[in-house]
């Protein structure tokens, strides 16, 4: 009986070895087997990353650098405070602010410059249309520069703008001369005339001015546009009356207001 105990402690103890050996194999062959695995994994990802690379390089290569269209140009747009999402608009006005720089336009008795007043007028009508979900809007001048009006018109066209709308006032020896007037290019047939009409009839529903109506006149800044485009004079500088008006920052808002209700009225009957 001695002789068996012996043998069953002899047999227990040889187990016990053969398992620890199994064991032993077992973990061997499963860190064997992850490290495979981390350095496939390691061979798959830089795979990927290269062919990634090669493949932006092929369309680089094919079709050029990719444009960031969420910057925003802040030469052609006032600063109006609002955040730039990038998204894509439905139109794009184009608002080209009269005069700049060395041309002051007509200046009055009192020293006021035209070129001022179409500034303030055109940053007023920028911030109104700006707050249409549809309507991104460039300016020709956001600050007080000189201009060509070839430069004014060729912008434009690069800009592929919906609308051209030129912003001045006027003057003349007349000192009774008053009203707003509306002009486009004579002959035209891609909707300036329309276009004018429209800001014509809502800027004189706004303002208590003289409604002078709209004139086809061929003004060089109304020449080789890509796009409807008219000139609205909003008032003479001249009248003394008028020009106390015109920079009157209450009846400035009414005749922005005017000046975009017209041309948001144009845009929604183009659909």
């Amino acid at each position: 009986m001695a002789r068996q105990s012996k043998k069953g402690k002899h047999r227990r103890r040889k187990r016990t070895r053969i398992d620890k050996r199994k064991l032993l194999l077992v973990v061997v062959c499963l860190f064997i087997v992850t490290f495979g695995l981390f350095k496939a994994f390691q061979a798959v990802s830089s795979g990927v990353s290269v062919a990634k690379e090669n493949v932006d390089s092929l369309v680089t290569a094919v079709f050029g650098e990719g444009e960031d269209t969420s910057k925003v140009n802040k030469d052609k747009q006032f600063d109006l405070g609002e955040e730039n999402t990038g998204e894509k608009k439905k139109y794009v006005v184009y608002i080209d602010v009269g005069h700049g720089g060395s041309d002051g336009g007509y200046k009055t008795k009192d020293g006021v410059y035209e070129k001022d007043i179409d500034l303030q007028i055109s940053k007023l009508v920028s911030s109104r249309l700006s707050s249409q979900g549809d309507v991104s809007v460039m300016v020709s001048r956001n600050t007080d520069t000189a201009l060509s009006n070839s430069e004014r018109v060729e912008d434009a066209n690069k800009q592929n703008a919906d609308v051209f709308v030129s912003i001045h006032m006027t003057g003349n020896d007349d000192p009774t001369a008053e009203g707003v007037q509306t002009f486009y290019r004579v002959d035209a047939n891609d909707g300036s005339d329309q276009l004018a009409t429209l800001v014509q009839k809502s800027v004189a529903a706004y303002v208590d001015l003289k409604d002078r109506e709209v004139t086809p006149f061929t003004f060089d800044v109304l020449k080789d546009n890509n796009m409807p485009a008219i000139l609205i004079q909003c008032g003479f500088l001249s009248n003394p009356k008028e020009e106390k008006k015109l920079i009157d920052p209450e009846f400035q808002k009414d005749l922005a207001e005017g000046i975009s209700q017209g041309i948001l009225s144009y845009l929604d009957a183009q659909g």
